[in-house]
């Protein structure tokens, strides 16, 4: 059973409710178009890495998900979003707070998006750690090393929003396929790689070079 500590957790009627009142609230202002290999897991651990553009990526990215797997998503999302008035409806939606100015803070939330994955659920991330719009930020290795711990199934989403005079803003959501990360992989390669994907899914290219193992302690 997954260990809350503290947290609500998610709830499923709750969700349900976002993908299609969300759904219809957001088809007035995007229109979107998700290109998808149809192969995430129908259960078991999946850890999404997501290119971060707007805030929109987050419930975008939840109902595109959803509809493309019948499964529900926790997301990883800043703690400020946690707070009132909507806070209580993030959490149950399955988010998880992080202090991105001092994660040292958020210990407790990063174990409990680390036990979400041991859980066999579906969790998203944002490598970038913030929104970076029209190019790639570079891919921060310690909360991938912290989150994704033993061997796991992370897949990329893409996004590229393209703005039209008088016409809904056009959303492209690209989903990948689940890439093994085994025991002999080593967590900067693989991350490098997966961002190196990101980009290509969002249409852009990855710029950074690979992030060396230590330079950004956090567990």
């Amino acid at each position: 059973m997954l260990e809350l500590s503290g947290h609500p957790g998610q709830n499923i009627f709750l969700s349900n409710v976002f993908i299609v009142v969300g759904g219809f609230l957001y088809s007035f202002f995007f229109r979107v178009r998700i290109e998808s290999d149809h192969a995430i897991p129908d259960d078991g651990p999946v850890l999404i890495l997501s290119k971060h553009w707007t805030l929109a990526d987050v419930p975008l990215g939840k109902i595109a998900v959803t509809k493309d797997s019948g499964r529900h998503l926790w997301c990883v999302m800043k703690d400020s979003l946690a707070k009132p008035p909507f806070g209580w409806f993030l959490l149950r939606q399955g988010g998880i707070p992080i202090n991105r100015t001092n994660p040292e803070k958020s210990k407790v939330d990063l174990l409990l998006a680390r036990n979400v994955l041991h859980d066999g659920q579906m969790l998203c991330i944002y490598p970038e750690q913030t929104i970076v719009p029209n190019k790639m930020g570079r891919g921060r290795l310690p909360g991938f090393r912290f989150i994704v711990g033993k061997p796991k199934t992370p897949l990329a989403i893409g996004f590229r929003y393209t703005k039209r005079r008088f016409r809904r803003t056009l959303v492209d959501i690209k989903i990948g396929s689940p890439r093994a990360f085994t025991k002999g992989d080593d967590h900067a390669e693989f991350l490098h790689e997966r961002m190196h994907e990101i980009a290509r899914r969002s249409d852009m290219t990855y710029p950074h070079a690979q992030a060396k193992a230590g330079t950004e302690p956090l567990d």
